[in-house]
């Protein structure tokens, strides 16, 4: 038992880091939330429960395309990264098809506790998660054709903020706000940044495949991309919180945000070295993770204070 635990934690470390994944789908999970109940007028109030199942089903979703990826990419690995977990019999694709499964029942188990209507967007996540481990069913083309291949796995994030800003207004017999699509574009732009930041790589950590964006269109290009994606997802975010009155706000913390990620990616173009290469990652989850908090926990968090001050001075 001690050594099955062992490899799982092993695994985890090296494929799907918990800690890490826990603190931006917590994030991301209380942000849909929070601009769900703002964007509805604060008309329905929000409830522990739909954090948890929303926390709960995404975590698993995000687990399910790791385990759709170490399938999808079995050879490719074996082929060029044998040192990986699958491809060096750390774990195998059996096993990893049986957690996945598990974890689908949990996630049904979840919803129903719920609401049973959730399980519309968790069968539309479900859906395009399976037509991606496809690929669509135009693989070599795809693969022929990287951009499109990254923009069309990162449509999955609709899918994840449309089952957590259901479990708002959904649960809640509320019509969802149009505006909420800014939200979605924004985590579209923001998975981009993410999948960018984890593929750019120093010279010392390339590998023979082109399954890197330094490798495949060269560091500078790659750095570009990447803060271009910061960019686009700045703008959304700050037309996100502009929607609940926090704009200013989204503004200046993202600015400043913008020029120390900015910073980051000269560091690396001006001395490509692992370490500066995992400041681009490391920096990626902290963009991820801020423009999360300043667009829906924070506003949330003001708007839950300011409510409760009237009342706390009709005490007093």
């Amino acid at each position: 038992m001690e050594r099955q635990i062992q490899k799982w934690v092993a695994y985890q470390k090296e494929r799907f880091p918990l800690l890490k994944y826990s603190l931006l789908v917590s994030a991301f999970a209380a942000s849909g939330l929070s601009l769900s109940f703002l964007l509805t007028g604060a008309s329905q109030p929000l409830r522990i429960e739909m954090f948890a199942v929303a926390f709960l089903v995404t975590i698993l979703l995000f687990f399910q395309l790791r385990v759709a990826d170490e399938h999808k990419d079995f050879e490719f690995d074996a082929e060029h990264h044998p040192d990986r977990p699958v491809p060096r019999g750390l774990v195998t694709l059996t096993e990893l098809k049986i957690l996945a499964i598990a974890a689908g029942a949990i996630q049904l188990d979840a919803v129903f506790a719920l609401d049973w209507k959730l399980i519309f967007p968790l069968l539309a996540a479900w859906s395009y998660m399976w037509l991606m481990t496809r690929e669509f069913f135009v693989g070599d083309w795809l693969r022929g054709h990287p951009i499109v291949y990254m923009l069309t796995h990162m449509c999955i994030l609709f899918f994840t903020d449309l089952f957590i800003t259901s479990c708002h207004f959904l649960v809640s017999d509320i019509e969802p706000p149009v505006t909420l699509l800014y939200f979605l574009a924004t985590s579209f732009f923001l998975g981009t940044v993410i999948e960018l930041g984890r593929k750019i790589k120093s010279p010392q950590d390339e590998t023979t495949g082109l399954d890197t964006y330094t490798r495949l269109w060269g560091r500078e290009t790659a750095v570009k991309a990447w803060l271009l994606a910061i960019g686009l997802s700045a703008s959304f975010a700050i037309a996100t919180a502009s929607q609940i009155q926090s704009g200013l706000l989204a503004l200046a913390v993202l600015s400043i945000m913008i020029a120390i990620c900015y910073r980051g990616g000269r560091k690396f173009l001006s001395l490509a070295t692992p370490k500066t290469a995992s400041r681009i990652d490391a920096l990626s989850g902290l963009w991820t993770l801020t423009t999360y908090l300043i667009i829906g926990v924070v506003p949330f968090t003001v708007y839950s204070f300011c409510g409760m001050v009237p009342h706390l001075v009709s005490q007093l």
